[in-house]
């Protein structure tokens, strides 16, 4: 299997609206990216240690908390909303974390498809054990029922190796719980979501700054979190936030061609060799889409 990536990158991620929940909401189509839409993911023997080494801008500038424990393919800090505001009253902050917990899902869910289920399985475990429990008080507060249950589910479903089409049918479960969540926070405002945007990618660079160093691999989980979190932000570009006024359309072209730029940070999601990319190029793209979105105003 190659390490190329097939086909126009514009079309590897198509998400839609899920009338069903509401205008706002929005869903990756047929749960995820298939194995043709994604970076190649090979067969690997195993991960290598998380760096130390973070970048002291990136870590001022996006404040997720101050580090996990030591557990499998961990190492980012991703706990307490962006600048340390409370998600239960910061849409931003509920929002990005929101994007976290998608963006390792997504990870997980393409490594599942490509029968990389080992791999699969940390991106699966993190959400709940660390991520969700942050964000349950917000639940509370901004009155969603939350998704535990379902992300457990589809936990045991990966590392239990159900079928493809029963982690699919919990996958699927599991998205449309994360969106009824979503519509709880001004999903429509364009100045809301491009900050949202910005601090998953700069969320990307530290978990790149962690898992390339010196064009090796050190941390194959969070190269690949980086990975989804930019997949994360590129899809927020189609949903109705950015659909209203000229200025929304056009940050949202400004932001789209940004993101373009970082394709070729992942080659593969499962390189065998070294990749040409690093952190400062998430870096400099966050700082860019945020001078990008300087002129949208909340409706």
């Amino acid at each position: 299997m190659g390490d190329s990536i097939p086909g126009d990158k514009k079309d590897r991620f198509e998400w839609k609206t899920l009338t069903a929940i509401g205008a706002a909401t929005w869903l990756v189509t047929s749960a995820g990216c298939t194995a043709e839409q994604a970076p190649e993911a090979e067969e690997m023997s195993g991960e290598k240690g998380s760096s130390e080494s973070m970048s002291a801008m990136s870590e001022s500038a996006v404040g997720e908390g101050e580090g996990e424990g030591e557990g499998e393919g961990e190492g980012e800090g991703e706990g307490e909303g962006a600048g340390g505001a409370d998600p239960a009253v910061d849409d931003v902050a509920y929002l990005t974390q929101l994007g976290l917990i998608r963006g390792h899902l997504q990870v997980g869910y393409t490594l599942f498809e490509r029968e990389l289920p080992e791999l699969a399985e940390t991106h699966m475990k993190h959400p709940r054990e660390e991520i969700y429990t942050e964000l349950e008080p917000a639940f509370g507060v901004r009155g969603c029922e939350g998704f535990g249950d379902n992300l457990t589910a589809l936990t045991a479903a990966v590392v239990d190796r159900a079928a493809a089409e029963d982690v699919k049918s919990t996958f699927d479960s599991l998205v449309v719980a994360i969106a009824a969540c979503e519509e709880k926070a001004a999903m429509t405002d364009p100045a809301v979501a491009a900050k949202v945007i910005e601090n998953l990618v700069r969320t990307a660079g530290v978990e790149y700054e962690i898992g390339v160093i010196d064009g090796a691999i050190d941390n194959l989980h969070e190269y690949q979190d980086a990975w989804g979190f930019t997949q994360v932000a590129r899809a927020y570009l189609a949903t109705p936030a950015f659909s209203g006024d000229a200025a929304a359309i056009a940050a949202a072209a400004t932001i789209s061609d940004i993101l373009d730029g970082l394709d070729a940070l992942w080659p593969s999601l499962n390189p065998q060799a070294g990749v040409d990319g690093q952190a400062a190029q998430l870096f400099g793209a966050a700082s860019e889409i945020q001078l990008a979105s300087l002129g949208l105003s909340t409706p």
